[in-house]
């Protein structure tokens, strides 16, 4: 469990310049079993049963017997997401969560080391706590789909054109969407995974933009997609993260934009 742990978190935790002070080294079994307990619970929303974190328990005795340091180093990196996490606003958290989901669901289900117990323990206890339509590297979640519903509902809305019959059975839309994503390959499913993130972006996005950028969006949305334009040169504002710049505020714009206008095209199947 924690080699895979160490790997998505690391990537999460280098992204995040704190300035903390990381658990100390050597820490007891109960102080690793609580930074994993807040992390675990945070990253997919959900209270652990005393069963779980039993297991979790025991693979944290297994990884720090065979590898001290780089069970520390899985330590050291949940902490330091989570002091991100108190740092930070609800909204943003959430958005980090939806990234974190899938790719940490993925790695466990994987999971082959000496601890691997504890990482079926945990992804057990996940599936129970969510609507699996379909099975995957992550499973899909209906949620999942809901997500990439409302988004493409909300995209046509604001282009002026119709939803779907297909797409407005919703029911049916995610029985279409389970199968393509059962025979879709794991880099396309964990692709997919991504609506949850992007419609969240997409939302931050629009609410912040002024009526001229609201309209240049809807513009687009009716349009094709179309190649990129350099970024202009501006001053820094603030933005989503709280210190976004305009030029990576522009390439926001463009990335919403180019996804919602694909998603307008390749509904039908976006696999």
């Amino acid at each position: 469990m924690r080699s895979s742990t160490h790997r998505l978190i690391a990537i999460s935790a280098s992204a995040f310049v704190l300035a903390i002070s990381p658990p100390a080294l050597g820490a007891s079994t109960d102080q690793a079993l609580s930074i994993n307990k807040s992390f675990i619970e945070w990253a997919f929303g959900f209270k652990l049963d005393s069963a779980t974190l039993q297991s979790i328990r025991q693979g944290i005795v297994v990884d720090t017997a065979s590898d001290p340091a780089g069970s520390q180093s899985s330590l050291d990196n949940m902490s330091t997401v989570m002091a991100w996490v108190a740092k930070h606003s609800p909204s943003e958290s959430r958005l980090l969560r939806s990234v974190v989901e899938p790719n940490l669901v993925a790695q466990w289900q994987t999971d082959t080391g000496s601890s691997a117990f504890a990482s079926k323990a945990v992804i057990a206890a996940w599936r129970k706590h969510n609507r699996i339509i379909a099975e995957g590297r992550p499973p899909l979640r209906r949620s999942v789909v809901n997500a990439y519903i409302a988004m493409y509902e909300f995209t046509a809305k604001q282009a002026g054109k119709p939803v779907p019959a297909a797409i407005a059975d919703h029911a049916g839309f995610a029985r279409r969407v389970a199968g393509q994503y059962a025979a879709a390959p794991a880099d396309s499913q964990m692709k997919f995974n991504q609506i949850q993130p992007l419609w969240l972006s997409f939302q931050a996005l629009w609410a912040q933009s002024t009526p001229a950028q609201q309209n240049a969006l809807r513009a687009a949305f009716r349009a094709k997609p179309v190649a990129v334009r350099p970024p202009p040169t501006a001053a820094p504002q603030s933005g989503l993260s709280g210190n976004v710049s305009a030029e990576e505020k522009y390439k926001e714009h463009l990335f919403v934009q180019n996804e919602g206008q694909s998603m307008m095209s390749n509904w039908s199947n976006p696999f």
